[in-house]
């Protein structure tokens, strides 16, 4: 039987340039990965969702060269657009065949105006 985790998680960039949405992105998935104690090699698919002022490349490209993912299945999408809405923001969600008895979502940045109660 193979268990299956899910980590959400999410961060802001300072601005709409590659060398800004890579060094969040990989700042971002390096944090999940170390405080869950995540084995890369089990992780299987990242689905990532950004704000549509962020056009200048792709989080899953920089974060499957970075950690020579080979194999991750990886999905962008716009996040919905909303009155008030965070800018420059990269949301993810992470799905690992582990056994966990609990996780910690990250929020970095701006991003943890989204998840208030996870940042006490």
């Amino acid at each position: 039987m193979i268990k299956m985790i899910s980590i959400r998680g999410a961060t802001t960039v300072l601005c709409n340039s590659q060398d800004e949405i890579k060094s969040k992105t990989i700042e971002l998935i390096n944090e999940i990965i170390t405080v869950n104690n995540l084995d890369v090699e089990e992780i299987h698919t990242m689905i990532f969702s950004c704000t549509d002022d962020i056009t200048c490349g792709y989080p899953g490209a920089f974060v499957r060269e970075y950690f020579n993912m080979k194999t991750l299945s990886i999905m962008h999408f716009n996040e919905m657009k909303v009155e008030n809405y965070l800018k420059f923001c990269i949301r993810v969600l992470i799905l690992s065949n582990e056994q966990k008895e609990s996780v910690k979502f990250i929020y970095l940045h701006d991003a943890k105006s989204l998840r208030k109660d996870l940042n006490q």
